[in-house]
């Protein structure tokens, strides 16, 4: 995976645009609020590499997060691994992550992350306001003449864990695949499958061949089979292809055998030389 660090300033951004919250979204208090969606995937569709993509970005945040500790306390707060259901993709897999450290402040008005910090010179308490409400402050500070000291740039600390999320969001924007050997294998994994399922399917025709025989034939068809590998999309395999290949290999197979048979030497023959 190609790493990004990225500065205060762009995690900030990844921040503000994805802790907005859709307004037809219901869940847990803390989606969108403190914890901001980073990667999905929809659950039953077969995209080997938005679940490789998904997997990997899992384990890359919670090892951030628990980073120099013995147990998954802070991934186990700030990493959720969130089932969702999408009224178009149906059951869905959302990693949403904490992007405040736990000592974040939140704005006095609107309960939305603080931007600004401001004193009150009766109690010496500090309030903490949004950029929005920091507007209501300042008219009200010169409207009114509340005694107020001039509002300090707040900057919360962001967690470990939303750093690397952001570092996985900015390698993503140059490059579709986290891992690539992850989802080579998975790629690999599913072609075996489908190569499988497709001889078994052309086994069927024969059913009278004993199963020694049938695997021994599409042991001997394999090299030809592989090199229909990367013809279809998503590790698809043309099955009528499979089948003309199968049967070859078995007219081959059970010729070879035959003549084995006939040239054998009889039992008590003088071999002819």
């Amino acid at each position: 995976m190609i790493s990004y660090l990225c500065d205060d300033d762009t995690l900030r951004e990844y921040a503000d645009k994805l802790l907005e919250r859709p307004t037809n979204f219901g869940g847990d208090d803390r989606y969108y609020r403190t914890h901001a969606p980073v990667i999905g995937k929809a659950d039953y569709s077969d995209d080997l590499m938005a679940e490789s993509n998904y997997d990997t970005a899992l384990d890359l945040l919670r090892a951030a997060a628990d980073e120099g500790r013995n147990d998954t306390e802070v991934s186990d707060e700030h990493v959720i691994d969130a089932g969702i259901r999408h009224w178009g993709w149906g059951q869905c897999s959302q990693i949403f992550v904490q992007v405040y450290a736990d000592d974040v402040m939140l704005c006095r008005k609107c309960d939305s992350i603080a931007d600004w910090a401001v004193s009150r010179k009766k109690h010496g308490r500090r309030r903490f306001l949004c950029a929005g409400c920091k507007s209501d402050w300042d008219w009200d500070t010169t409207r009114y003449g509340l005694p107020a000291l001039a509002p300090i740039k707040y900057r919360p600390k962001f967690t470990a864990a939303w750093r690397e999320a952001c570092s996985i969001l900015s390698a993503l924007e140059v490059y579709a695949v986290l891992d690539d050997s992850d989802y080579s294998e998975r790629e690999w994994e599913r072609w075996q499958l489908n190569v499988n399922e497709a001889l078994e399917q052309a086994q069927r025709e024969y059913e009278y061949d004993t199963e020694a025989e049938s695997a021994e034939i599409a042991d001997s068809c394999h090299d030809e089979v592989g090199e229909l590998y990367g013809h279809e999309p998503d590790c698809g395999i043309d099955w009528q292809r499979v089948e003309d290949i199968y049967r070859q290999a078995r007219e081959d197979y059970f010729t070879q055998l035959g003549n084995e048979h006939l040239n054998a030497p009889i039992t008590g023959q003088l071999a002819l030389i």
